[in-house]
């Protein structure tokens, strides 16, 4: 019997199902099928699975086979020694695990917990700020010891206050400011570098699943899992409007690149796009039903081209190209076998890219939204990212490493290994010389993307 707490649809979605394999469990569970809250899964071989409230035990759903991710051999009827797998063998089957050397430059390890959004410093490439399942965020310097402060320059500050999990963070576009999105449901705006409070930002209560700032102004946009989106004057802490209109949880939205709309998108019971009006507040544009998603989308991504061009990606594998200035949507496009987690559109070439749990790096051609190759990963990942000028992609997965691909290729050029669990979360530098990530194993780690 196994007490989980299901507080998030993305990263601790895939916490959960990480949780599952470490410890030999029988199976996966999709568990962003399931309220959040604390859930309780029974697993027995042989016998149904059931998930319940598990302060008062009431078991309220049981788990169907299209629930199921994959079925694991595990030991039975105990889950084995710590020392399984430890002399070559598969202890941890379902699951496979990279063993590299550790090729970081710096390791924070401020964290009591799993890690989960990771954010650079446009304005100071020295400073970076790290999020996790702790209730905590920290700002630290890269290349400076944890808690060292060095003739007056600033350290390592904790960002405490969030109850529940640092879902998000960013900083602005001046770097004097960071905001954090709590699973708690409040948006916090920081003073940087001091990590001094300057507000605390409540919406509905509802947990926030991502935020995104203006890319000019102090203005913060968060979505949350009770349908809303909020903005937020993060200089004087004001609610400046509150978008209303989707039916399920926003999992993912942003600023247009020339700051004139925000872009949501919902995920299950409402795999809608929606585009909102920042001054009066109304919806001006949704796409929603054929061709687009069919189930929940997890993920957008905007050109920065300001054409409108947009990728999304879904539940069930799918990924949409459509334009959130015309409403049309270009194609849906097929080839993941499992949820998309990330997608993106390169900043200077025709194409786009997206990452699922299936291990697929799958590389579009936005001409032709055709595939133009896949890039086979040995576990699922969880987030990627492109390079700011050259053409290539970082993903971060699963199994522990993080992988720079070039799009011209396919190949993998490089492999980051240090991390001795799931990388949750990754982003470059604002030059693209170095590589964040954050990871269940409760560290960060910074990497010179070309050794």
């Amino acid at each position: 019997f196994l007490i989980i707490p299901l507080r998030k649809s993305g990263a601790l979605r895939r916490i959960v199902n990480t949780t599952c394999i470490d410890l030999g469990i029988q199976c996966l569970l999709r568990t962003n099928h399931w309220p959040f809250g604390v859930a309780a899964m029974a697993l027995g071989r042989g016998d149904p699975a059931h998930m319940g409230d598990a302060d008062d035990g009431i078991v309220d759903a049981e788990l169907i086979e299209g629930d199921v991710v994959d079925d694991l051999e595990g030991e039975d009827p105990e889950y084995g020694s710590e020392d399984d797998g430890a002399d070559g063998d598969d202890g941890d089957e379902g699951r496979v695990h990279t063993v590299l050397e550790d090729d970081s430059f710096h390791c924070f390890d401020g964290h009591q917990d799993a890690i989960v959004s990771v954010a650079w410093n446009p304005a100071r490439p020295d400073v970076v700020a790290s999020g996790g399942c702790d209730d905590t965020a920290f700002l630290w310097r890269v290349g400076q010891d944890a808690y060292e402060d060095s003739a007056g320059s600033m350290g390592t500050v904790e960002l405490g206050g969030h109850t529940d999990t640092v879902a998000a963070l960013a900083f602005n576009s001046t770097g004097n400011m960071l905001a954090t999105a709590g699973m708690d449901g409040q948006c916090k705006i920081w003073d940087v570098p001091e990590g001094r409070l300057r507000h605390s930002l409540e919406g509905s209560g509802g947990a926030l699943q991502w935020l995104s700032w203006h890319p000019r102004g102090d203005v913060v946009v968060a979505g949350t899992d009770d349908c809303m989106v909020y903005m937020w004057n993060a200089a004087t802490g004001a609610v400046m409007q509150v978008f209303s209109g989707h039916c399920g949880a926003v999992s993912a939205g942003c600023f247009t690149p020339d700051g004139k709309s925000v872009v949501s998108v919902g995920g299950e019971e409402d795999a809608s796009l929606r585009v909102w009006n920042p001054r009066t507040g109304e919806c001006s544009l949704t796409i929603q039903g054929h061709p687009f998603h069919e189930s929940g989308i997890n993920c957008v991504a905007l050109h920065r081209d300001g054409s409108g061009a947009a990728i999304t990606g879904g539940e069930d594998g799918c990924v949409c190209i459509s334009n959130v200035s015309t409403g049309r949507v270009a194609g849906r496009l097929t080839g993941h076998e499992d949820s998309v987690e990330a997608v993106g559109l390169s900043p200077h070439l025709p194409l786009a890219a997206s990452a699922s749990l299936d291990g697929k790096l799958l590389v579009w051609d936005c001409g032709s939204l055709s595939a133009r190759g896949a890039c086979e990963h040995p576990s699922s990942i969880t987030r990627m990212c492109w390079h700011p000028t050259e053409p290539l992609v970082f993903t971060a997965c699963l199994d522990g490493a993080s992988r720079c691909w070039d799009l011209r290729t396919g190949s993998c050029v490089r492999t980051y290994g240090g991390h001795e669990d799931a990388v949750q979360d990754i982003c470059l530098s604002p030059d693209g010389s170095m590589l964040l990530t954050g990871a269940d194993d409760g560290t960060a780690r910074v990497f010179k993307v070309k050794p």
